[in-house]
């Protein structure tokens, strides 16, 4: 357990994964049934983006930084952009919100958030980044075992987001076979699992891995910077949606050709398959 995701905060990868997380937030809240958020590897929750982890790694400076005075951008990003200036009150880009810090601020009373983070000192800093209510439980416990203990959800609805930090060759497999008995306790579910773009043939044989459970609707989004490099530097990302919110294949459509060239280092791209 030694990734820290403060080197990387606010990068390509966390605008594509946040974006659509948003956007799966305000699809549950269209209904007036609670629902339930299961973030599985949750991280610290909050990211100074002027300390000395983003200073050693600033990847957020061709992340979010690159839109943050954007015009118009589309409408996916935009909400994005709203969601993190309000975290940066004064109109300066200082901290970046991890997932858990997005999703409590777009809760309403009757829903819920499960942040599980394993790591003992990220786990202390998720704790007092996230507020102290109720309806937000910080545990620190394994994130795929927390996948077997708590879902279904007692509100029955809700969102499973799977971003694992990928520090085992096979966590990409791993995070597969852990989906087959989630699915078949929450198959009605909304999961959005994030994957680092590296392998093709990877991120098939796990896309046909989750197929195979019985899921009927999936949307991968696919957004990289750069061309691949001999040392594996992450330069895309890939979400997988289970159960996709409806319209948001028309938004990916919109907002992925703007970020790839927002954020191009000289040969992005990007792609959207069922």
């Amino acid at each position: 357990m030694n990734y820290r995701h403060a080197f990387h905060a606010g990068n390509h990868a966390d605008v594509l994964k946040h974006a659509v997380l948003l956007y799966c937030l305000d699809a549950l809240k269209r209904k007036p049934a609670p629902f339930a958020v299961l973030d599985t590897h949750a991280g610290r929750g909050l990211y100074d983006l002027q300390g000395a982890e983003a200073a050693r790694s600033p990847e957020w400076q061709d992340g979010v930084a690159r839109l943050w005075d954007w015009r118009d951008p589309p409408p996916l990003v935009a909400r994005y952009l709203d969601a993190v200036r309000g975290f940066n009150a004064d109109g300066a880009l200082r901290t970046y919100p991890g997932s858990p810090a997005l999703v409590t601020t777009n809760l309403r009373d009757e829903d819920v958030l499960i942040a599980c983070e394993l790591h003992p000192e990220e786990h202390a800093m998720l704790r007092r980044a996230l507020p102290r209510v109720g309806n937000v439980q910080v545990h620190e416990r394994d994130g795929w075992q927390a996948l077997n203990a708590l879902l279904p959800p007692p509100q029955r609805r809700g969102l499973v987001l799977i971003d694992p930090p990928y520090e085992a060759p096979d966590e990409l497999a791993q995070a597969a076979r852990a989906l087959g008995p989630s699915l078949r306790r929450f198959g009605h579910g909304m999961y959005l699992w994030w994957r680092p773009l590296k392998s093709e043939s990877a991120l098939n044989a796990a896309d046909a891995e989750a197929r195979a459970q019985g899921v009927k609707e999936m949307l991968r989004a696919d957004l990289w910077v750069a061309a691949p490099t001999p040392e594996g530097r992450l330069v895309g990302s890939s979400v997988l949606l289970i159960n996709p919110p409806f319209g948001l294949r028309e938004a990916l459509q919109d907002a992925l050709p703007f970020l790839a060239d927002a954020l191009t280092k000289g040969q992005g791209g990007w792609r959207l398959s069922s």
